[in-house]
């Protein structure tokens, strides 16, 4: 069965490999941002990929040149003939999904999120966001957020690792220990 997800991954790391060997990883980065936007923000352009399977090969090229030839760069513009003559335009958004986290594994970045049950001080934040930046690097993105149904403490995500230090989740372990 056909799989967004899986069909896109192999083009978004060869994508990525291409950006890193042109040194252009920041630009086709930029340019996939863009081509999210568009995605989002255009119903034409997705009914338009929806279709795009039924035009002639030699059109193809043409037509992904005529949108994006001059405003994304070569690895990008290869990218989308490739998704064009493949028939998988309508796996755009999963192929940005897995761009992002193959360019973000490529450049060392990690995605850590503090969320907090009530807004924490600014020494608190602070402090926390310092030692952040020491454990994974001036590469993270940190994202900070709060939600009050936590009770009280914290949940700290970090790529695929999470300590879950809030009440609600103490609350939720306490149960399943006495559920067994």
């Amino acid at each position: 069965m056909y799989n967004d997800e899986e069909a896109a991954r192999p083009y978004a790391r060869a994508l990525v490999q291409a950006a890193q060997d042109l040194g252009c990883l920041d630009r086709v980065r930029e340019d996939m941002e863009a081509l999210a936007a568009q995605w989002k923000g255009s119903e034409a352009l997705r009914d338009w990929a929806r279709g795009f399977h039924s035009m002639p090969r030699a059109a193809h090229r043409e037509t992904v040149d005529a949108l994006w030839g001059d405003t994304m760069a070569p690895p990008t513009v290869a990218l989308l003939e490739a998704l064009s003559l493949g028939g998988l335009m309508p796996a755009i958004p999963a192929v940005i999904r897995a761009f992002r986290r193959f360019a973000d594994k490529a450049e060392g970045r990690v995605d850590v999120s503090l969320v907090f049950a009530a807004p924490p001080s600014e020494a608190t934040e602070a402090s926390l966001r310092k030692r952040i930046l020491e454990a994974y690097g001036e590469r993270t993105r940190l994202n900070v957020s709060t939600d009050p149904s936590l009770g009280a403490g914290l949940i700290v995500r970090a790529g695929h690792t999470q300590i879950d230090g809030s009440l609600a989740g103490r609350l939720r372990r306490l149960r399943q220990a006495f559920a067994q």
